[in-house]
């Protein structure tokens, strides 16, 4: 993959262009800022800690996933540094008070107890989306399920890790792991995806299958994005104050409301804006959780987050599938080669338009030519020359014809024009405009291209096919008649 779009625009600046090309060519300045950034997030998730070793949320969780997915093993040493770094912090703050060695040794049980299953999810994450050619929204399942798994997982090991170390009671453990558990998911499920993204940036080269989808469309906002954004830090705020003032569990649960806002962002939205629009309401949740005192409801807004966030990372699907089925549609409808309606399509819309001037008791007249002697233009001069000409024939024609009239490729060098609320003598018109107009396409070596015409007027009884076999017929004719001509049936 090419240096994201994402990237490109945050290049505009001169110094941060300066930046970033130092951080990409000096992997020592990498590492630094990654250590800076993993205890940055760590002291970020401990501002909101409800209990010993339990957040609403742990962001390192996320960004150790994403880095892992990026950079692989690389990584490990200066997560594991970061994890000793944090263990330190922990045992003052915590008045644990081990022994320096012992403290050192916990804090590599810990990034051991970290590392090895955000490493095992997403190496399997990676090989996953990198080999197996899944589908966006079996990316996405895949990511929800590996997330929730390696969380549940790094939650046991980290748990036993502390016990096994002396930094936290056994009995502890009932009450602490469903909430570590639950905000190491929605680390990894809300910040994950916006951490893959920013991280991409520093190492532009790799290349992620899963990361198209987040970084397709970067620079593409609606001009309505900031006021969903307002929409959603409106009702976030709404309903947190309302349990601050009514002090009542029913009450807290009005922030599953943020499903509303975010569905209609991911539908609407490309996939980064998406996920950062969810991880700007997360914070705003976590921060209103501290600042507002409402951490009798915190396990209410712990499954609140990761419930947005799977309906949110759900929803990304709906525009990609939405973009490939009318990619897939314009397959079927258009002709790959002249760009005109296929025959299906062909079929369809003028069985359409037949039954509609039936109703109305409006005219409706059909063409049908083919080129002259195109089988003689593929075996002297190639079917590559015989593309041309259909492709030229085609745009030619096009020129020519009202954006009511359907112009399609029955098979071959055989083409249809149906003429919507047209009489035979326009038609007739319409064709002998063609046929001077297609005299006029020269083939190569100065030879000219040109065609012949049936003409036929819809009758009260008629379909597709009565039709069709009509104007076949008067092809036909006009091709006896010497070609280069028009005949009306």
């Amino acid at each position: 993959m090419q240096r994201s779009d994402f990237s490109s625009k945050l290049s505009d600046e001169s110094g941060l262009t300066k930046f970033l090309s130092f951080l990409r060519a000096s992997p020592g300045a990498r590492a630094g800022l990654l250590l800076l950034a993993w205890l940055a997030v760590w002291f970020i998730g401990g501002l909101v800690e409800y209990a010993h070793h339990a957040s609403v949320w742990f962001p390192p969780a996320g960004l150790t996933f994403a880095v892992l997915f990026v950079v692989g093993l690389r990584a490990t040493p200066i997560l594991m540094l970061a994890a000793i770094l944090v263990t330190i912090f922990t045992n003052n703050d915590y008045q644990i008070n081990l022994q320096n060695i012992e403290v050192i040794e916990s804090g590599i049980f810990f990034g051991i107890a970290h590392i090895v299953p955000y490493y095992a999810g997403s190496a399997l994450l990676r090989w996953l989306t990198q080999t197996k050619q899944l589908t966006l929204p079996l990316s996405i399942i895949s990511f929800l399920l590996i997330a929730a798994t390696s969380a549940l997982l790094a939650t046991a090991l980290v748990l036993v890790s502390l016990i096994f170390t002396g930094m936290m009671s056994s009995q502890e453990l009932s009450a602490t792991w469903l909430p570590f558990w639950i905000g190491d998911m929605a680390g990894i499920m809300v910040l994950g995806p916006l951490f893959f993204s920013v991280i991409h940036i520093l190492y532009p080269q790799k290349t992620f299958k899963i990361l198209e989808h987040i970084e397709g469309q970067l620079p593409v906002a609606t001009a309505q994005y900031k006021y969903k954004l307002m929409i959603s830090f409106t009702l976030v705020a709404a309903a947190m104050l309302l349990a601050k003032f009514t002090q009542s569990m029913d009450s807290s649960f009005a922030i599953f409301f943020l499903v509303l806002p975010h569905m209609w962002i991911a539908c609407t939205e490309n996939a980064f804006y998406n996920i950062l629009s969810l991880a700007l309401s997360s914070f705003l949740i976590v921060f209103l959780v501290d600042v507002l005192g409402l951490m009798n409801f915190v396990m209410v807004y712990q499954y609140a987050i990761n419930v947005v966030a799977t309906n949110a990372m759900f929803a990304i699907a709906i525009p990609a599938l939405t973009a490939s089925n009318h990619q897939l549609k314009t397959k079927v409808f258009t002709d790959g080669l002249t760009q005109t309606a296929s025959r299906e399509y062909l079929f369809q819309q003028a069985t359409v338009e037949i039954r509609r001037a039936q109703w109305k008791n409006n005219d409706l007249c059909m063409l049908v030519y083919d080129i002259d002697h195109f089988k003689q233009i593929n075996d002297v001069h190639g079917h590559d020359v015989g593309d041309k000409a259909l492709k030229a024939l085609s745009e030619r024609v096009k020129q020519f014809l009202r954006p009511a009239d359907i112009l399609g490729r029955f098979g071959g060098d055989e083409f249809i024009v149906l003429l919507p609320e047209t009489n035979v003598d326009t038609a007739m018109v319409v064709a002998n405009r063609l046929l001077k107009e297609i005299n006029g396409l020269q083939l190569i070596n100065s030879e000219q291209l040109s065609i012949s015409i049936g003409i036929t007027q819809m009758q009260h009884n008629d379909d597709f096919e009565s039709l069709f076999k009509r104007a076949d017929s008067a092809l036909y004719q006009a091709k006896r008649a010497g070609r280069n001509s028009i005949f009306q049936h």
